[in-house]
């Protein structure tokens, strides 16, 4: 164990944390458009199932090498690869990688969202009485270099705070404040939707699959959501589980964690999708959902203005929660292989994120003729870490855990200080079937239909 390494002062606080660093922009933002293009209830069942074969097994494995190091990724290979060294640290750096592209693009979609809660607080959301002036009003604001950018500062530098002030005093005194106000603000809002006329088709949709709709794409889909959902593959949860102590249940706490993540997803889906029937749009929208169609249907519901300003609260709460932990896994890293302090390196790399996030923030406008592919920098920079990297992160730690370590090993550490009974081996076996067989297959799979391969 690494002297002075901070620890979270109790294990609500880390499952807390860990639940937000997994609910994120894809719980709210993506998870009710991607169940709107495939089929609703069918395509949520589909999805619960690869949460349990593959999202879970993977986040109990990321976490367990963290505990088990009480390092950050580079430190935890460095230590543990006894053979091909050089190339497991180079896997370490590649999850240090992943995070500063993920977060360069991912401030620059939060700041949106924080955005348009000062939309909502002066009315524009409200006189947005269109999808198409709805749309229309989001392209002039991300073409605007201020307006952006501006956004992304703020947000960027909100995380760096709560970062600074370190794991305990910063990260889960925050998670502590705002996991359960994000609970309030959406059950809320699941209410306040079940409770419009017309509701009860957004109920229907969510709750009876129409298993016509469903094919080898779907489970694809779902299989890939399932695992960027839980925010592996880029040594978050590793570094989030370094600060554990050596008595706290990782399964219990992957398995709590999990769930959290997973009741918000249908939460929000049940929140949007009841007041997007019930005003009568297309719930099949795509990513244009949030910002193209839901401002038109606030606009369209009684005391919309309110509605508009609590979602997009929630919205700005899920991504602020995100970021700090991949920040967090940055800063371990730099404090981990640098003499430097916390401070500077928060300080520091804060500056690095937002530059870096610049030619993501003017993709939109002033740099949209800058492109490779056909892809803007922002999408470029969403493909190479969603399609490649994360992926290819969570199939490696799934390896490890795997085929590099030994099963006794593992399984000591899974259950340290809980003793191990005849319940507590089926389930580690099983979990161990799943993370050395199950998922590596899985993953491979996903990785193959994301860079299209597979289709």
């Amino acid at each position: 164990m690494q002297e002075n390494r901070e620890h979270w002062g109790n294990k609500l606080g880390f499952i807390l944390a860990a639940a937000g660093s997994a609910v994120g922009l894809g719980n709210i933002w993506k998870f009710p458009y991607i169940t709107g293009q495939n089929g609703g209830a069918a395509f949520i069942i589909i999805y619960l199932i690869c949460i349990l074969v593959v999202g879970l097994p993977v986040l109990i494995a990321e976490i367990l090498l963290g505990r088990h190091s009480q390092r950050s990724p580079v430190s935890t290979f460095r230590l543990y690869a006894q053979k091909h060294k050089t190339l497991w640290i180079a896997v370490g750096w590649m999850f240090f990688a992943t995070g500063l592209i993920i977060l360069a693009y991912y401030n620059v979609v939060a700041g949106w969202s924080l955005g348009y809660i000062l939309e909502s607080l002066t009315g524009k959301i409200a006189s947005l009485t269109s999808a198409s002036d709805a749309a229309e009003h989001f392209r002039g604001l991300i073409t605007t270099p201020a307006w952006i950018l501006f956004w992304q500062f703020v947000f960027v530098s909100a995380g760096g705070l709560i970062v600074y002030f370190g794991v305990k005093n910063g990260i889960e005194r925050i998670a502590r404040l705002l996991m359960p106000l994000f609970f309030i603000i959406l059950l809320f809002l699941v209410v306040w939707g079940i409770s419009l006329e017309g509701s009860d088709k957004g109920l229907r949709f969510l709750l009876k699959p129409d298993w016509s709709t469903v094919n080898f794409k779907t489970v694809l889909i779902a299989l890939g959501h399932a695992f960027f959902t839980l925010s592996v593959g880029m040594g978050v949860l590793l570094t989030y589980g370094s600060y554990l102590n050596k008595h706290d249940n990782i399964f219990f706490s992957g398995v709590m964690i999990t769930l959290l993540d997973t009741v918000i997803a249908l939460l929000a889906g049940l929140a949007i999708f009841t007041s997007v029937f019930a005003m009568g749009f297309d719930p099949a929208e795509g990513p244009g959902l949030v910002f193209h169609v839901l401002p038109a249907v606030f606009s369209s519901m009684p005391q919309g203005g309110l509605f508009s300003l609590l979602f997009f609260s929630l919205l700005s709460i899920a991504a602020l929660t995100s970021t700090i932990s991949i920040l967090e896994m940055l800063v371990s890293t730099l404090m981990d292989e640098t003499k430097f302090s916390r401070h500077h390196i928060v300080i520091g790399i804060s500056l690095v994120i937002f530059l870096l996030g610049v030619p993501a923030a003017l993709s939109f406008g002033e740099w949209s003729h800058i492109t490779v592919l056909k892809l803007n920098m922002f999408d470029i920079m969403d493909y190479v870490s969603a399609n490649i990297l994360l992926p290819l992160g969570g199939l490696l730690v799934a390896l490890f855990v795997g085929w590099y370590m030994t099963k006794k090993g593992v399984l000591n550490e899974l259950f340290q200080g809980y003793g191990t009974d005849l319940s507590k081996q089926r389930a580690g076996s099983i979990w161990y079937f799943l993370v050395k067989f199950v998922a590596p297959v899985l993953i491979f799979l996903v990785f193959l239909s994301a860079i299209g391969v597979l289709r």
